[in-house]
């Protein structure tokens, strides 16, 4: 399938960090981090790319086309000029997508064995797969059996956090009543009402850089300079 990158966000919590530079190409050891994660999803299998961009969205686009330069690999770019959320970000560009789609976030990683969670995707009934994560003020419980996404969790059950990493088919946007911020908003909202969602487990916190903390554990503990 093709990938999509959520690029646009200005990354305020990062403060002056982010007022020249957009929050992909922060440096990692002296990397954009942008590198690391397109390595990694070339590396899953991925040769298509979609990229949603706003803000700063030039210098990602230059990045973008040194990085891709003479690559046997695809990419286009979706500018957002609402900047209205991820939701109207995917939905306004529908049209551009293709069939089935892996979303994931410009500003996180987790080692994934994506080739595996793709052939269950498709292996499912369900028309959307998401990442989920332990934790203990999740708002999600989960059907081992029928392997769906619940949203409500009882007592002394185990809870989940959405991890932001899915895959889509894009006519889900069929069934769209009203605009939403966040696709989770819609995915987890009047959606989950009427269709099944289906899951896979993320074991640990991706790695992001999000915030300082982030980019301070991302750097100890994924990118370990040798």
């Amino acid at each position: 399938p093709a990938c999509l990158i959520m690029a646009g966000g200005r990354g305020l919590r990062l403060g002056s960090i982010t007022k020249s530079t957009p929050k992909p190409l922060i440096k990692i050891n002296n990397k954009p981090y942008l590198e690391y994660l397109l390595k990694f999803l070339i590396k899953s299998g991925f040769k298509k790319f979609y990229f949603s961009l706003s803000y700063k969205n030039n210098k990602i686009q230059k990045f973008l086309k040194l990085f891709f330069f003479k690559k046997n690999l695809r990419y286009k770019i979706l500018i957002d000029k609402k900047r209205s959320g991820t939701f109207s970000a995917c939905y306004d560009h529908v049209s551009k997508l293709d069939k089935v789609f892996f979303y994931t976030n410009a500003d996180e990683i987790s080692k994934l064995n994506l080739k595996k969670i793709y052939l269950n995707f498709r292996l499912s009934k369900a028309k959307v797969m998401c990442g989920l994560l332990e934790s203990k003020n999740g708002k999600f419980s989960i059907d081992n059996k029928e392997l769906i996404i619940k949203l409500s969790s009882k007592k002394n059950q185990k809870a989940y956090i959405d991890c932001g990493f899915k895959f889509i088919n894009k006519e889900i946007f069929k069934q769209v009543k009203k605009k939403y911020i966040k696709i989770e908003d819609f995915i987890y909202g009047d959606y989950l009402k009427k269709n099944r969602v289906n899951y896979f487990l993320v074991k640990k916190k991706p790695y992001r850089i999000d915030t300082a903390l982030d980019i301070r554990r991302t750097k100890n503990e994924l990118f370990k300079t040798k």
